[in-house]
């Protein structure tokens, strides 16, 4: 996993910045660039690997999340739509079985073994907040990592598969993200759970001067795709941009265009419909 160490301050991808802070002593804050797959390890050192063992449609890279750190769009005209999470081994492991620092959720005793009044109605809870590119407007919503609270045990739960995050319920264009979390399992110092998500696939649009030509009009399928891509709507030039921003195809358009992305690495990439006047960004997975 890069950690930070080989970048200042930031990771970003198609424009978009992650906060990623850094010490010598190996230390991280906010997001990593992860491809460790161990599921099945628990405990501090394998704290990069998600809980699925891979990120999104078995794509090999994600991004690893430990408290604080924000994610920011940089441009007023962008906005961020969703992402796509799940644990990471290291948190959904110290949840299911305990580790002697963060209790086994489900069991009516802490990490020490006094009762420590929850009688295992534990939770692991994130909190997503959402604001406005000037600040003006700030929302937040709620995401339960696990859930032990059911009357019915057998609906309590650690997720362990990517989940949609859908941002539609701000009636905002959110340009930067947040986030906190909560838990059942606390001492003096704050939440004894490992503070950590696995995330992939942020979605962003471009809200700049969307007209008729470029944006209403523009579509494309499949998608997720795995060798040929039909894009319809709108004439232009059309680009396709990899996680790193990288430009991997351009070409002109005109209403209908069938492209070959059979030679494309499976991941996440963005299609940009560009006009005179306007401009809107897709996301694709292959």
């Amino acid at each position: 996993a890069d950690t930070g160490q080989s970048v200042s301050g930031e990771f970003v991808f198609n424009g978009v910045s992650f906060e990623n802070y850094y010490n010598s002593g190996g230390w991280f804050n906010g997001f990593t660039v992860s491809n460790f797959t161990d599921i099945t390890t628990p405990g501090y050192l394998n704290q990069f690997s998600s809980f699925t063992g891979n990120g999104v449609y078995n794509s090999a890279n994600y991004s690893v999340y430990y408290l604080p750190g924000a994610i920011q769009t940089n441009d007023p005209f962008v906005k961020i739509n969703g992402f796509m999470l799940t644990n990471t081994t290291y948190a959904a492991l110290s949840m299911r079985d305990g580790d002697g620092y963060g209790k086994q959720f489900g069991s009516i005793y802490d990490a020490d073994g006094m009762v420590d009044g929850t009688n295992g109605e534990d939770f692991f809870k994130l909190w997503i907040i959402g604001e406005s590119f000037d600040g003006s407007m700030v929302d937040s919503m709620e995401f339960f990592l696990a859930d032990y609270r059911f009357a019915d045990d057998t609906e309590d739960y650690i997720v362990d598969e990517w989940v949609n995050i859908d941002l539609a319920g701000f009636n905002f264009d959110v340009a930067t993200l947040n986030f906190g979390f909560e838990s059942s399992d606390n001492n003096t110092f704050g939440v004894k759970t490992p503070t950590y998500f696995a995330l992939d696939n942020v979605e962003i649009e471009t809200t700049s001067n969307l007209d008729e030509t470029a944006a209403s009009h523009f579509s494309m399928y499949p998608n997720p795709v795995r060798d040929v891509l039909y894009v319809n709507g709108g004439i232009g030039s059309l680009q396709i941009t990899n996680a790193m921003g990288q430009i991997v195809l351009e070409r002109s358009h005109a209403n209908e265009s069938e492209i070959n992305v059979s030679n494309l690495e499976s991941g996440v990439y963005f299609v940009t419909l560009t006009d005179e006047n306007s401009q809107r960004t897709q996301q694709l997975i292959k």
